[in-house]
């Protein structure tokens, strides 16, 4: 077993830190139901910093390392939101910055498509001949060959980070929070090769695998909290068995707990119990 390149550890430390960032969140959400915006800017800004290290550590050119820029300059927009133009004329330097960083990321990006996209798609068996092949030193060869390969998995990143922007919007993730929470994954694994044995055995994307994994996991919460109400003598009603526990009302007080049961009035002055799935 040959050890870890340098590039294999800058990944090997962004998985480190995303376990670090997502138990925290896990807490807060679970203490506080919320995780503020500053935590993901922090934690984001760390994972995005390795990110760049890495392109830097596989040889990327100024192309790529502004097209990988460009990426994040995108996925700011979830925490810092995206630059106005009023708010550009009335001189405010963080939209002026940020549109900047944008127009970096865009020209990146065209460049890295312009110089490094035939290559690839050799790699892709898409094309019978390639640039890279009119070179004559071998090593600059293979150097061609990577940089259009490193390409591949930033386009594949952006594909990842754009759709989750539309789950996002299309209120597949529900909260704002899912949404920075899976494109720090995206970015803590943009792929699988630099992390063992995960990329020889799979070519499944690692946010896909972490999407599949999690609506999995989430197919087995109604089982636990239907065997939860059994075990407490609660067996009804069946639309709510599944989705909420029956607590007292001297169990509520210091708990996190949103209360799906009131009391209303109905028109013939008849007090009932109301319950609500949400």
């Amino acid at each position: 077993m040959e050890p870890p390149t340098p590039d294999q550890w800058t990944a090997l430390l962004r998985c480190f830190i995303l376990i670090l960032c997502m138990a925290g969140a896990a807490l807060m959400d679970h203490w506080q139901r919320r995780v503020p915006n500053e935590w993901w800017i922090r934690w984001g800004v760390a994972i995005g910093f390795l990110l760049l290290v890495e392109v830097i550590l596989l040889e990327a050119d100024v192309a790529l390392f502004l097209g990988t820029f460009g990426l994040l300059a995108w996925c700011s927009a979830s925490v810092i939101g995206t630059p106005s133009l009023k708010d550009m004329r009335e001189g405010s330097r963080i939209d002026i910055l940020v549109a900047i960083w944008y127009l970096l990321g865009i020209i990146g990006g065209g460049a890295a498509l312009y110089l490094h996209a035939p290559n690839a798609l050799w790699s892709l068996g898409l094309a019978t001949d390639a640039p890279m092949f009119q070179l004559t030193d071998m090593a600059a060869i293979e150097l061609a060959e990577s940089r259009g390969l490193l390409l591949l998995r930033l386009i594949g990143l952006a594909v990842g980070i754009g759709f989750i922007e539309i789950a996002w919007r299309a209120r597949l993730l529900y909260g704002g929070a899912d949404a920075k929470a899976m494109i720090v994954v995206a970015l803590a694994i943009p792929w699988w090769i630099g992390i063992g044995p995960f990329g020889e055995t799979t070519a499944v994307p690692p946010m896909v695998s972490v999407l599949i994994w999690s609506a999995l996991a989430f197919l087995i919460l109604p089982f636990v909290t239907i065997s939860r109400n059994i075990r407490t003598g609660h067996s009804g009603p069946l639309r709510m068995i599944w989705h909420a526990e029956r607590w007292g009302l001297d169990q509520i007080p210091g708990q996190q707990v949103w209360i799906l049961s009131d009391i209303v009035e109905t028109a013939d002055g008849e007090r009932k119990i109301r319950e609500r799935m949400r």
